[in-house]
């Protein structure tokens, strides 16, 4: 149910708390909980979005992130990283040199790992504070929040972003 260019304009998209992503068709029904889905999440994350309702069935479809309002581009963006295989990085214990590549041992949401970080370029700062880590395994790690991250751990990030 992709918008035709003659509706496009009378159809309103906006997120509720808790990145809850909603829209309104151009027949006045309203849909929520819709969960977005990057339809090429390696090349093309910020692009090609489609909005799926509880079937799985496309209720919208967003060219760009950047075409949209930044506070709802944002929403958008951390649901979609919500629904991805993504461990959350919450302290960096050891990094073996600062020079890439390096071992880092870290500690996630889902316990100890240990990542190769192979170069300056697979780190990337997020809105709202937070940051990605993509290790040599292609296996991302999600900062939520760089400030709260103890001082070591903080340094670690500041020095790429």
């Amino acid at each position: 149910m992709t918008p035709s260019p003659d509706n496009i304009n009378k159809q309103e998209l906006w997120a509720e708390p808790d990145c809850n992503i909603c829209v309104r068709l151009a027949d006045g029904t309203v849909i929520k909980n819709l969960t977005p889905m990057s339809l090429f999440p390696l090349s093309e994350d910020n692009k090609n979005i489609v909005l799926l309702d509880e079937n799985q069935q496309e209720v919208f479809y967003i060219d760009d992130l950047q075409q949209l309002e930044s506070s709802l581009a944002n929403d958008i963006q951390v649901a979609l990283l919500r629904n991805r295989f993504i461990l959350k990085l919450s302290k960096i214990r050891k990094v073996s040199s600062l020079r890439p590549p390096a071992e880092w041992k870290v500690l996630t949401d889902r316990g100890e790992s240990s990542l190769v970080f192979s170069s300056e370029e697979s780190i990337r700062r997020l809105p709202e504070d937070a940051a990605l880590i993509q290790d040599s395994q292609g296996i991302r790690y999600l900062v939520t929040k760089i400030n709260s991250l103890d001082s070591f751990s903080r340094k670690v990030i500041e020095y790429y972003i």
